[in-house]
């Protein structure tokens, strides 16, 4: 018993390092105008997911990471005209290495917060 409250004690853990590190990065991308599509904890499908605004929101199968996905050229996504400034590629470097940068501070201000 004790090793099953062990590995969701650590679970829990990586899900919020997880989630402060993604917000990181969407508010960084929301701020600098990026089209963020979705925002999700975990890798594959979907468990669970909601869309508010423009962005989907997902809790997916594998619990150990997460993603921001960002409209990009260089993938396969179909970028219309008009969002052509709204993909990762289109920000100038400055704004793109803040993007980056969010989630590991983000991860550094937040035991900050929590003390």
């Amino acid at each position: 018993m004790e090793t099953i409250s062990t590995v969701l004690y650590f679970l829990i853990t990586i899900g919020i390092l997880v989630f402060v590190h993604e917000l990181g990065h969407f508010l960084a991308a929301k701020w600098t105008g990026v089209y963020a599509p979705r925002f999700s904890l975990g890798w594959g499908s979907p468990l669970w997911s909601t869309r508010r605004g423009e962005t989907e929101y997902a809790l997916s199968w594998l619990p150990l990471g997460g993603y921001v996905r960002m409209l990009e050229e260089s993938k396969s996504d179909i970028v219309l005209p008009e969002d052509r400034k709204r993909t990762f590629e289109s920000l100038p470097l400055y704004k793109r290495i803040v993007v980056v940068l969010a989630g590991p501070l983000m991860n550094l201000a937040f035991p900050v917060l929590l003390y």
